[in-house]
């Protein structure tokens, strides 16, 4: 039994090294491993197609056109909704749903106004007085700016009288914000940026030919360029007048132009990346 205790402890004290002594792991397989990669999504990509009514009207018989009207607007829409974050994917629905609301809405109005102007055109023609047929025409067109999308609203109509009328509108939208804004919502200084165009306009308009023809109120009128059309392309902003706005109808419509090196100290360096300058 003696003799067997210094084979004994040394079997021991084997067993504590081995078991004190960190296990050999093997490195991992590397061909096993599975890379990781992060989404790329895609921007919106928004694009524009026609919202559109016609009709027109004629005499008792068929036999004599009365009146029409022809309304082209425009729907928006993005193709790749299914390559966008769900993040973008939920502004985009946002935005394409507040922005066509608001065409519908006009396309509606703009019916009800051409069904008004057909049944008068009757009447005119019941009475003996309708010289030639009314009509109500408008026609509209988007540039898209960075964030900002500005429709443009030519209408051209005749509804008795000497000649016919045209005018020109517009409407801004913010793909940010989701709606439709003013124009002074743009800069990062709305007031600032306002008085400092108004400025700007004014000066060019009094350096028209047309100057003499403008009506007295001219001034006040540019001042609040904002209430009326504005758009914005990639060379700047234009501020459209109708007739009648600055003069008479024989003076016809003013269209006053201020490119991006004049607006970048007014609109500030946020307002310029949000039209994509």
């Amino acid at each position: 039994m003696k003799k067997q205790a210094p084979a004994l402890l040394a079997a021991c004290l084997y067993l504590f090294c081995a078991c004190s002594s960190p296990a050999h792991v093997p490195p991992p397989d590397r061909t096993q491993w599975t890379e990781v990669s992060e989404t790329v999504y895609e921007q919106a990509a928004y694009s524009f197609a026609p919202l559109a009514a016609a009709d027109s009207f004629t005499a008792g018989d068929g036999s004599e056109e009365l009146a029409r009207y022809d309304y082209q607007l425009l729907t928006l829409s993005a193709s790749n909704l299914d390559s966008v974050s769900p993040m973008e994917k939920e502004a985009a629905e946002r935005n394409i749903e507040n922005f066509n609301k608001r065409m519908a809405s006009l396309l509606e109005d703009s019916v009800a106004l051409g069904k008004q102007i057909g049944a008068d055109a009757l009447r005119a023609h019941e009475q003996g007085n309708a010289a030639q047929p009314y009509y109500d025409e408008t026609l509209a067109s988007a540039y898209l700016a960075g964030q900002i999308i500005s429709v443009r609203l030519d209408n051209g109509s005749f509804t008795g009288g000497a000649h016919p009328n045209s005018y020109t509108s517009s409407l801004l939208f913010d793909l940010k914000a989701g709606q439709f804004i003013d124009p002074t919502q743009i800069a990062e200084s709305p007031e600032s940026f306002r008085t400092g165009v108004a400025e700007l306009l004014l000066a060019q308009a009094e350096a028209l030919e047309v100057r003499d023809s403008f009506f007295p109120e001219y001034a006040e009128t540019i001042a609040h360029w904002n209430e009326g059309t504005v758009l914005f392309d990639e060379t700047g902003m234009e501020v459209f007048f109708s007739c009648f706005e600055l003069g008479p109808y024989a003076m016809g419509p003013v269209a006053l132009h201020l490119d991006y090196a004049q607006l970048s100290g007014l609109i500030g360096e946020n307002g310029l990346a949000r039209l994509g300058v």
